[in-house]
């Protein structure tokens, strides 16, 4: 059992008690650490005065969608106020979080944090120089790894036309450096993916 230590003070319960009991958010399905909340996540219920867990009350809940869950949480539990924080900089074990300067077309617009997304690490282009490199348009393959958008960042300096973004992305440990490497590059594409629910 995972026993949470620390609280966030802004959602830990010290009100909303009605005749001994209290409104609180419970986990509607299974949720993994990293994933962005949303209002589908999670529910109101009524409990009895008691839990022995800081928990986040009902009436907060705008406050919690849009934050990210720090640790696993299971479908039916009670939210415990220390598993959900902002965009932690200490990704969960597994995982590594690699940045990517994108430029207009490597990924959509509507990019936002949150977006599961599948990097697609591109072959280098073909060049009059060097007509043995490899590129998509030869069947050469593309590799493809899942990832989290955990910030993007618009880059207000380039030029109209030519606006790009700094995004940060949460992926497997194993994929780290590919991506790394690819994102030096400047061979890094994203598309947005449905989040199964």
């Amino acid at each position: 059992m995972l026993l949470i230590a620390l609280s966030v003070a802004a959602f830990v319960v010290v009100g909303g008690e009605r005749d001994g009991r209290r409104e609180l958010l419970v986990v509607t399905r299974d949720i993994p650490a990293g994933q962005v909340l949303t209002t589908q996540d999670l529910r109101p219920v009524s409990v009895g005065a008691g839990v022995g867990v800081d928990v986040v009350a009902a009436d907060t809940v705008d406050a919690v969608v849009g934050r990210v869950a720090v640790v696993p949480l299971v479908a039916g539990s009670l939210l415990p106020a220390g598993a959900v924080g902002d965009r932690s900089r200490v990704p969960p074990a597994g995982r590594a979080v690699v940045g990517a300067a994108l430029k207009a077309g490597q990924y959509p617009p509507e990019l936002a944090r949150g977006d599961g997304v599948s990097v697609i690490l591109t072959a280098a282009s073909t060049s009059a120089a060097d007509p043995t490199v490899s590129t998509p348009a030869t069947g050469a393959p593309v590799r493809s790894v899942q990832g989290l958008v955990v910030t993007v960042q618009g880059d207000e300096t380039s030029p109209a036309g030519d606006s790009g973004a700094v995004v940060s992305l949460q992926v497997a440990d194993g994929d780290a450096e590919a991506v790394a490497e690819a994102a030096a590059a400047g061979r890094v594409a994203l598309v947005v993916r449905a989040v199964p629910r």
